[in-house]
């Protein structure tokens, strides 16, 4: 009877696992066969120059020439072929460090399943219309960011969302000179000392500005691992004569680590705490209570922006909870930013402000 009974438990086991592989075998063929139309694009931080010299992300090419990062890290660069293809699941490319003058490379697995799961489920966002009316959209690139350090992050890129993937690690290696000698006269550009010093001199790629403030500085290494901590944070209004947020927006914020999100204005008050990076730009819009429309955005100065964040949860980013409090005044002219908790209420300096009305709304 025992023996039995050992029988049948043992060929209910076998067929659980029987079936379970099938559903992942399934699974895994339905995630190979679905593909998504996406750009493969790049990202540098600004004042660090790179060019990749070979390779790319899946089977798409990143060797889409000079990538200057006049745009904050994390802003796309030089999107090209966006034809429909699986998510990728390596990452293989070389790429000319301007500033450190050297190459690095890496060739490492990404995370296929998170990049399939972002695609596939998508996001809903609101019209720009003014209408309110929601559509639901999808992820439509994948940047790949290159920062000094042979620091390299990946990101899943939609309208109004950014999403980081994963952070990864090059390493630092010397081309050969034969092959060097066989390189085009372009490729071989790379490869010129007079070019790649030219690079790191033109206004065009570095604002006079950022050249000036960079000079005889080292360069920060390790920044771009700082931009990637959280903290327990969350987004509070402080409307004035009982105006409210636009309820036809959304609230529109990126973050120092180049991801970028969208909250819908009927879900504030936010209640919970979140893990979220510290913000680096705010979009948002009201109704004030003649009905006149508003809107106001702003880029905070990083370092005023990093201090503040420091002081408020000094070692303890994790047990600590603050308000990132966005005070509009009474005249619906102009707005505020603070950081409150730990018994700390710091302002936090804003960069390219305005508010205006918004007669879009009407």
């Amino acid at each position: 009877m025992m023996k039995k009974i050992i029988t049948q438990l043992l060929a209910i086991l076998l067929f659980t696992q029987l079936v379970s592989c099938q559903e992942k075998q399934e699974k895994n063929t339905k995630m190979e066969e679905e593909q998504f139309s996406w750009e493969a694009q790049t990202s540098c931080p600004l004042g660090y120059p790179v060019e990749v010299y070979k390779g790319g992300i899946g089977f798409k090419s990143l060797n889409n020439g000079l990538c200057t990062g006049v745009a904050p890290w994390g802003t796309t660069s030089g999107g090209m072929d966006d034809r429909s293809d699986w998510m990728p699941r390596f990452l293989n490319v070389t790429w000319l460090s301007f500033a450190e003058d050297c190459m690095y490379t890496i060739e490492t697995p990404i995370d296929h399943q998170k990049l399939y799961d972002l695609f596939k489920k998508g996001f809903d966002t609101k019209e720009v219309s003014g209408s309110g009316k929601i559509r639901h959209e999808t992820y439509d690139g994948i940047c790949t960011g290159l920062a000094p350090g042979g620091i390299v992050v990946v990101w899943a890129v939609g309208t109004g969302r950014q999403t980081e993937i994963g952070r990864y690690q090059g390493k630092k290696i010397v081309i050969p000179p034969s092959e060097i000698a066989k390189l085009d006269s372009h490729e071989h550009l790379l490869f010129d000392a007079k070019y790649r010093k030219g690079i790191m001199t033109s206004e065009d790629v570095i604002p006079k500005a950022v050249q000036e403030a960079n000079k005889n500085k080292p360069i920060p290494f390790g920044l771009w691992d700082t931009y990637r901590l959280k903290y327990q944070w969350k987004p509070v209004f402080e409307l004035q004569n009982g105006s409210v947020l636009n309820p036809k927006t959304t609230y529109n914020i990126k973050y120092v680590n180049g991801e970028a999100a969208e909250i819908f204005n009927e879900n504030f008050p936010i209640k919970e705490f979140e893990p979220n990076p510290i913000p680096k730009y705010l979009d948002f819009s009201w109704k004030a209570e003649d009905g006149k429309y508003y809107a106001g955005n702003c880029n905070l100065n990083e370092e005023s922006a990093l201090a503040a964040f420091k002081e408020v949860y000094a070692e303890h980013p994790d047990s600590i909870t603050a308000d990132l409090n966005i005070r509009v005044n009474m005249a619906n002219s102009f707005f505020t930013v603070k950081l409150k908790g730990n018994g700390k209420d710091i302002f936090i300096k804003t960069e390219k402000l305005e508010v205006f009305e918004a007669t879009i709304f009407k």
